[in-house]
């Protein structure tokens, strides 16, 4: 059984081909939001970027959002596979009441960010002379934050963006806060602004790209960025499907599914497909694989509603989902040891 998929965009494909699976050839990460569903990535990560990724000499430019942006804050400190351990546990370990309110999530959050960080990584991460880190934030142009206001506003954007993605861009504004190099975008009809991100600046810019409305508070006013609310990155840009200027190298995307969803709201829109992935490689847990996690699916968001007042076996099953992902690091390592992952890589369905 394998326990890893990889897929590739035509140009992606023929480079590869062509050049061969040097870490070089990859220009750009991307980390897709998704909550828990990270865990089974973990171990991965430690074997894409602690240790392939490592070897390279150039600067990576990674692009994320929500829970990716923050696993690529582990990636981009001095020592990212101390920061991962500190982040596994910590998140492993999250507890809530029966009811939380928004101001109990934000503080559990916070305290997640603050673990994950520690002393030093903000500084680490903002003058990481090999991983340009880019945080994708979403500014809400109208409505109030809480109570009807802030749900009036996320009808409103339901509605735009099932009229065409492009109407989305007149409720939420993208916003991209990076060390070193942007990752620039071509016009999609969203306004897109950029600002360079500091240490002092870093952890209220990872609040801001967590800020799920309804369950995180927004956060206000970043430095360098216009007044307003500022919520996750992941309502306009969810899976990584971005439309980037830069030519000069592929994107390599670690994902917890087949299925790339261009952003939050996309997802319940099935006829709208992802349509920049054509120098993107997909590296995804198989089905089979998933199929021997737990209850047979990988974690989400919902376990804390389905394991209400079970904590411990919660963390029990996030846990073994977490250590299962040893088995795709594992398998990429050989594939990478034994040159059969060229072989192994399959075109992109359509």
């Amino acid at each position: 059984m394998n326990a890893l998929t990889l897929y590739a965009g035509a140009e992606a494909l023929a480079r590869i081909r062509r050049d061969g699976f040097d870490p070089e050839l990859f220009s750009h990460v991307g980390a897709a939001a998704g909550g828990p569903k990270w865990l089974v990535l973990s171990r991965l990560d430690r074997a894409v970027f602690g240790e392939w990724q490592a070897q390279r000499k150039t600067p990576l430019t990674a692009v994320g959002a929500s829970i990716g942006a923050w696993r690529l804050a582990c990636l981009a400190q001095r020592d990212p596979l101390a920061a991962l351990s500190r982040f596994e546990s910590a998140y492993l370990a999250q507890r809530y009441s029966e009811r939380p309110d928004i101001a109990e999530v934000t503080a559990e959050a916070r305290r997640l960010l603050d673990v994950l960080l520690g002393d030093t990584g903000a500084a680490e991460i903002a003058t990481n002379p090999l991983v340009a880190l880019n945080i994708i934030v979403a500014r809400r142009v109208h409505g109030r934050d809480g109570g009807w206001g802030e749900n009036a506003a996320l009808a409103r954007m339901v509605l735009a963006n099932a009229l065409s993605r492009p109407a989305l861009g007149g409720h939420l504004h993208r916003h991209v806060l990076h060390t070193g190099d942007a990752a620039r975008y071509r016009d999609d009809g969203i306004p897109t602004g950029y600002a360079p991100l500091t240490g002092e600046a870093m952890a209220a810019v990872l609040m801001a790209t967590a800020a799920i409305p309804g369950v995180i508070a927004p956060v206000h006013d970043l430095p360098g960025l216009p007044a307003g609310a500022y919520y996750d990155g992941g309502l306009i840009d969810y899976h990584m499907d971005l439309p980037l200027a830069e030519r000069q190298g592929l994107m390599l995307l670690p994902h917890f599914s087949e299925r790339v969803v261009t952003g939050w709201l996309d997802q319940f829109l099935p006829w709208r497909k992802p349509r920049h992935l054509d120098r993107t490689l997909l590296i995804v847990p198989s089905n089979d694989w998933i199929a021997r996690l737990p209850g047979g699916r990988i974690p989400s968001r919902r376990d804390f509603k389905r394991f209400h007042g079970r904590d411990a076996e919660r963390i029990r099953t996030w846990q073994t989902a977490l250590s299962a992902g040893d088995w795709l690091a594992d398998e990429f390592r050989g594939l990478i040891a034994s040159g059969r992952i060229i072989d192994a890589i399959q075109p992109l369905p359509r």
